[in-house]
């Protein structure tokens, strides 16, 4: 695949991440630049309430667990690759690339575990190459289009990219791979999860869906304005975070011989911080189990005092997750436009999660979609 991957982009822990990362930093991390796909994610949003009526059974239970993931999808080829894609329609680009992406999930965790000299001969190892390019492919062709339609006048992430490292540059192709490759699991897993944690809490539910009727009104649409003053839905998407991550934790390479709590531990050696753990912790977070927005709200009695990297989802400092502001952004409109829609609700067991690269849900989230 290096005949495609003329730089690794920001998945790698080498000086062409900084470089990389350098060049990206300011334009993905700055908040108008996710604003600016409001109105566009909304469309997307919508076409989701839409399919929803349409696929859910006749009793209006429905497992929305692969619709999100093809909602997610259709998010990054928006803003990425400055194209519709049809996942939700389940045509073209878009079911072909779901269908590749299930594909890599399925391997992708066997090969973690291969020694690495190991797995360029083994047939899996031949696969994973094979879907891989077959994404990257499909990927140019779109962010190539895109590039070629670039104005000086664009604010499209793509059109700041290309002004930022050049038309011939390969880090708005790499930066759309990249997305494609962490966001639509991650953002995906992170809007089951909490679909699941309103439809099983009807009170918070119907706190956020006065708050959304006081805001914009139960058909109004989504502005930049009425999503600041969205307070209650922004805690929701907080605390449904805070208890089931899609990233359990992060990793660092230890680069420096340190001690941590009196463990001694090597240069060199691979560190995990195991963030689901801090973030359900009793003694920050009093039962953690409890769905309880009003914990990230200032001035409310329940508001938490834990310590600030309690509950760090997005990661901190320079690497940071360079796409949180349009996952946030995603997961916002999601809920405001199915909350909008639909009184949802969850009678099954508690859900949990199984970690694959991120985390799933560990059974099917069977949730019942009332029309309003």
């Amino acid at each position: 695949m290096k005949d495609r991957y003329t730089t690794t982009g920001l998945i790698n822990n080498t000086q062409d991440w900084y470089d990389v990362r350098h060049k990206v930093q300011q334009d993905m991390m700055r908040p108008k630049s996710a604003l600016y796909y409001l109105t566009e994610m909304e469309e997307i949003a919508i076409e989701l309430a839409d399919k929803i009526q349409e696929v859910k059974g006749k009793d209006g239970m429905l497992d929305p667990y692969a619709l999100v993931q093809e909602y997610a999808l259709e998010a990054v080829g928006c803003v990425f690759m400055g194209a519709r894609l049809g996942a939700l329609k389940g045509v073209g680009d878009g079911k072909q690339l779901i269908e590749i992406l299930t594909k890599l999930m399925a391997i992708t965790m066997d090969l973690i575990f291969l020694p690495k000299l190991l797995a360029p001969f083994l047939p899996i190892y031949k696969k994973f190459v094979k879907y891989q390019e077959e994404a990257f492919d499909i990927c140019k062709k779109h962010v190539d289009e895109a590039i070629a339609k670039v104005k000086d006048t664009d604010d499209t992430v793509i059109a700041k990219l290309v002004r930022k490292c050049g038309k011939d540059s390969a880090i708005p192709l790499i930066m759309g791979i990249d997305a494609l490759q962490v966001g639509i699991d991650t953002t995906g897993t992170s809007a089951a999860f909490l679909l699941y944690h309103l439809a099983d809490n009807p009170d918070k539910q119907e706190l956020l869906y006065q708050e959304i009727c006081d805001i914009i009104g139960p058909d109004g649409k989504m502005t930049e304005s009425a999503l600041a003053k969205m307070k209650y839905m922004k805690a929701c998407q907080i605390e449904s975070q805070r208890i089931l991550p899609a990233a359990f934790g992060t990793g660092r390479r230890a680069e420096t011989d340190i001690v941590i709590a009196g463990y001694q531990i090597p240069k060199g050696t691979s560190v995990i911080r195991v963030g689901s753990t801090s973030s359900n912790d009793p003694t920050s977070f009093p039962n953690p189990e409890k769905f309880l927005p009003e914990r990230w709200l200032r001035g409310c009695p329940e508001r938490h005092s834990a310590h600030s990297f309690a509950n760090i989802p997005w990661g901190h400092g320079a690497r940071a997750c360079i796409g949180q502001r349009f996952a946030k952004l995603e997961l916002y409109v999601l809920m405001v436009k199915l909350v909008q829609r639909y009184r949802m609700e969850y009678t099954g067991d508690k859900v949990e999660t199984v970690t694959h690269l991120v985390s799933m849900p560990d059974k099917p989230i069977n949730i019942k979609f009332i029309k309003r």
